[in-house]
């Protein structure tokens, strides 16, 4: 129960993710579990200056858009509350913006 500074690897259909530490304390990747802190704001974030820019080289692939993501969704998501923007992402999901997510091994 400590915040980590890490680098989302990959969502799996559970809400579990996996991330890969940044902060050089062990364990080097973990998992956190829906219930568990994750700073999607920021992440959120993070992901349409990518979208914006078109580059998705720091982008995980569950979030590689396979088609272009609506510039109204990108304008209009800021504005949105987290739980609203998590909505959102799981509409674009299901309307085939970006991969199925997969089950956790």
């Amino acid at each position: 129960m400590k915040e980590r500074q890490a680098a989302l690897l990959a969502c799996y259909k559970d809400g579990s993710l996996l991330l890969d530490a940044r902060d050089f304390e062990k364990p080097a990747r973990f998992y956190l579990a829906p219930a568990d802190v994750f700073p999607w704001d920021e992440f959120i974030g993070k992901l349409l200056c990518a979208w914006q820019l078109c580059d998705y080289s720091d982008v995980p692939p569950q979030f590689k858009p396979l088609k272009r993501i609506p510039q109204y969704v990108i304008d209009g998501l800021p504005a949105e509350t987290t739980a609203n923007k998590l909505k959102v992402l799981a509409t674009l999901r299901s309307q085939g913006y970006f991969s199925a997510l997969t089950a956790r091994k």
